[in-house]
């Protein structure tokens, strides 16, 4: 195969993009099991025969792959309608002016790479010649601030996508050129805002997505307003329990929530996944979470709590589930490249965050709410 990003239109290209997402997700992420064709080593299904994918090639091996349903090749199905949250958009905007991109995956080698948007720029040129408005994905949150900085942005609840855990619905609004060059985004850069003219209902899009409270990011918001949020239930922070943010100062507490987020979870949500590759860290400021392997509860973490804490600090896959058990459940979601690099490069401060989750965790073991099983994260 020809190296370059391009729409695989090749059986031969095809067949590279569903090889390459059962190396990523069934092989090295232990994801899809149960739907990958293991004889063949494809991961496809049947929405494979009405949607598209582009593919990256380099020495003749397919390195990425994503896939795009658009509603100008058929119309999207009822489920797709619900999963993607479509039907607020569908009240101003006709199928074929929107469009979903889904199974976006990297070969390990080559994650950091231009690969993956070099994928998005081949998309945003299907967009634009196409006339769409609205590109909407599904993000997991520790992709959350690479596809702000891409100009999407979350506008409805987050949900439990099967198999992977805790997913944010995010929408990117093509004509809010305004927008795109806020955010510095790459797609800016792509057009002009003549070239937009085509894109009549941006205000009506932005309306839909105006109300969203369920996603909080700290580059959004005031710093001290972001911090009120994080302490927002005062009882959670005197409890007389060890919390991962004693005796940090408020400058330093900026430093660790540097691009971290606070994203709303309903009862029943799968926050953390059985052998999701992902490593952020939470901290759970309301409401309780449950943690099972297979059927069996491991334990039960109240606010103040953290999880995730050893996936990220041992490099491992996740190995329980962490279910939220309250319909308040509010977690504070820690950017992991933020945290790698203070871990780095900020000893002192370092020291004091390692200190607290060694409290946090010594509390876990002898009681309270909470079970000893350390490795449930």
């Amino acid at each position: 195969m020809q190296d370059g990003v391009r729409f695989a239109t090749t059986e031969e290209e095809l067949r590279a993009s569903y090889q390459l997402r059962y190396k990523v997700y069934v092989e090295c992420m232990g994801r899809l099991k149960d739907k990958g064709d293991h004889e063949l080593k494809e991961l496809r299904d049947s929405h494979d025969d009405n949607a598209r994918a582009v593919i990256a090639i380099k020495d003749g091996q397919a390195i990425g792959t994503l896939r795009l349903f658009w509603g100008g090749d058929k119309p999207f199905t009822p489920a797709m309608i619900e999963a993607y949250h479509l039907s607020s958009f569908l009240e101003k905007l006709e199928q074929k002016q929107i469009c979903i991109v889904e199974r976006l995956m990297v070969d390990e080698k080559y994650r950091g790479s231009s690969a993956t948007l070099r994928m998005y720029k081949e998309v945003m040129h299907f967009v634009l010649d196409n006339h769409i408005e609205a590109v909407l994905l599904d993000c997991e949150p520790h992709h959350l601030n690479s596809y702000l900085k891409l100009g999407f942005r979350p506008f409805t609840k987050t949900y439990s996508y099967p198999g992977i855990g805790l997913v944010i619905p995010m929408v990117l609004i093509s004509g809010d050129y305004e927008h795109l060059q806020s955010v510095g985004s790459p797609f800016a850069l792509l057009t002009s805002e003549k070239d937009l003219d085509h894109c009549l209902y941006v205000n009506e899009l932005l309306d839909i997505i105006s109300d969203n409270k369920n996603v909080v990011s700290e580059t959004a918001w005031d710093h001290a307003d972001f911090i009120r949020q994080i302490y927002a239930d005062k009882h959670l922070w005197e409890d007389g329990n060890p919390k991962i943010f004693d005796g940090l100062s408020d400058d330093e507490i900026g430093r660790v929530i540097e691009k971290s987020h606070i994203i709303e979870c309903k009862e029943g949500d799968h926050i953390i996944e059985t052998n999701n590759a992902a490593k952020t860290m939470f901290v759970v400021i309301s409401g309780m979470v449950e943690v099972y392997r297979s059927k069996d509860q491991l334990a039960v973490i109240a606010q103040g709590g953290v999880i995730g804490e050893v996936a990220f600090f041992l490099q491992r896959s996740r190995s329980a589930s962490i279910i939220a058990a309250t319909h308040d459940v509010r977690l504070l979601s820690l950017d992991e490249p933020s945290m790698s690099r203070l871990l780095k490069f900020e000893p002192v401060l370092a020291n004091k965050i390692l200190t607290n989750l060694c409290r946090v965790l010594c509390s876990r073991l002898i009681g309270g709410v909470e079970t000893s099983d350390l490795r449930s994260n």
